[in-house]
């Protein structure tokens, strides 16, 4: 997807973000009308949780990608870059320096900034941004590092909720554990999930119309 503006960054956002909500309220609408069948009940409860977590893991990295094509088609040059976006500018030759003790392959990077501090560069979209397919609150701080974004009040008084409930839950149901998801769990794991969406897509959208990106 071509993202060049912060309208069509908007507009990708809330198509992404309108299909989630839209099939997990589906999904919450179909638990409600076996309320009365106890095991269908629990049965779906404990179904809908990889769901849930699905949705918040595949956002996050779909909103992130949205952000890094639209940065990527500002065609900045890299001394407009704020150090975030120039780190994932110049990934590979920072992986070469690293992977090597020798001096003349490290010094490769210096002569790559050098020369082009003054032109435009293009910001890779792909395998940037790793959920780990594990998507902890530690994992989402390194994503929000990656973007240049406030990880904040807000994500670190969630961390509890998504790190030893969201995360937990999906884990234990997805390795075949018993676990037992009652409705109060599953509601609450159902905002909480909304909320998370929602907010990812608000400090995306403030990051871009604030051209967090640049210096």
């Amino acid at each position: 997807m071509k993202i060049r503006s912060v309208y069509e960054l908007n507009e990708a956002m809330r198509s992404a973000l309108s299909w989630r909500r839209k099939e997990l309220e589906i999904l919450k609408m179909l638990i409600k009308k076996h309320k009365r069948k106890h095991e269908r009940y629990v049965a779906l409860h404990r179904a809908a949780v990889p769901v849930l977590y699905a949705h918040w893991e595949g956002f996050v990295k779909q909103a992130a990608t949205f952000y890094l094509e639209l940065v990527s088609r500002q065609w900045l040059k890299l001394s407009e870059l704020s150090s975030n976006f120039v780190t994932i500018a110049c990934r590979s030759h920072f992986k070469n320096a690293s992977d090597s003790d020798k001096v003349s392959v490290q010094e490769k990077l210096i002569v790559f900034l050098r020369k082009n501090n003054d032109k435009r560069v293009i910001i890779p979209t792909g395998g940037v941004i790793d959920t780990e397919s594990n998507l902890k609150s530690t994992v989402l701080k390194s994503i929000f590092s990656a973007l240049g974004l406030e990880y904040d009040a807000f994500w670190i008084g969630k961390e509890l909720l998504i790190d030893g409930s969201l995360l937990k839950y999906r884990n234990e149901i997805a390795h075949g554990e018993n676990t037992d998801i009652d409705e109060a769990t599953y509601e609450q794991l159902h905002e909480l999930v909304i909320e998370l969406l929602e907010n990812m897509k608000t400090y995306i959208e403030n990051a871009a119309i604030n051209r967090k990106y640049r210096v």
